[in-house]
Order: structure tokens, then sequence, then C-alpha cells
């Protein structure tokens, strides 16, 4: 079992199910309703998927790589969760435990904002996150602990 050799994350892993499919360790996808390969990054991406359904995100309104163009280069936003209207409401990048969150994380997070202008933004590696919300006057401003859906 790969996750051995990663650090513990503090997000609950409640709900987290991984097991050996076909020769290699997978981790059930609870937004894509199957199995998938089992990699650093996934394993945060499925942590990160169930706090967010733990602070009131719909699961079923999230979508995972979802393509977004800005400018003339395209990017994907590793979670997007949606209104019921159908729009953006949060973005979120995650990372493999071992990579930081750098300005280099944050700029690409800025981009999708660019395309997308919801209203929370986030980013973690697992063991760190850090999440912005707009206000009213279009300021982005730090929140703590897990954003909340609106409405």
């Amino acid at each position: 079992d790969p996750r051995g050799a990663w650090p513990e994350l503090p997000l609950s892993s409640d709900g987290v199910e991984v097991a050996m499919r076909d020769g290699r360790w997978r981790i059930r996808c609870a937004v894509r309703s199957k199995w998938v390969l089992l990699e650093p990054e996934e394993w945060v991406r499925q942590h990160v998927v169930l706090a967010l359904a733990q602070s009131g995100w719909s699961v079923a309104r999230m979508q995972l790589e979802l393509p977004v163009r800005f400018g003339a280069v395209d990017g994907r936003v590793d979670i997007a969760c949606f209104d019921r209207f159908g729009k953006v409401a949060l973005a979120a990048e995650v990372k493999a435990p071992d990579v930081p969150l750098d300005q280099r994380v944050a700029d690409q997070l800025a981009r999708y904002d660019l395309a997308l202008g919801c209203p929370w933004l986030l980013m973690s590696n697992g063991l760190r996150t850090a999440a912005w919300h707009r206000q009213d006057g279009g300021e982005r401003v730090a929140h703590r602990g897990w954003p909340t859906p609106e409405g």
C-alpha cells in the first residue's frame, strides 16, 4: 500500500475507500463514482472532496478536472463546485502532500479566478489548506476554515 510512504493527512479519511484492484492500488472517486489509480494527488483530492461535502457542498454538483481557458492558455480546475444555477461557486487546486503551496500554486489558482470569477478559491496539499472568499465589493479575503456554499 503506497500510503505507508505518505504523510498522514489532518483531513478525515471517513468515506475514503482504497483497495487493490486489477493488481494496482486504487481509490474510489466520490465524484466520478469509479475506481481510479491511487496517486498522492488523487489521495488529497478525495480527502478535499469529502471535506467540502462535510461543509455542505453537494458531491452531485462537483466536477473534477473542469476545463478552463484564460487568454490563450488552457487549464483544468481540479475540483469545481457549482451553485444551484450551474455557475462555478468554488474552484479548488489540489497538489500532492510533498508539493508546497507556494506562489506558483497561488498564481495558478488566480488564473482560474480570472476565467471563472467564482466566489470561493481553495488550494490544498492535504497538509495545508488555504481558502479565499470574494466580498461584495469584489475584494478577495482569506477565509479561516472550510468554505460553505451560499444560497
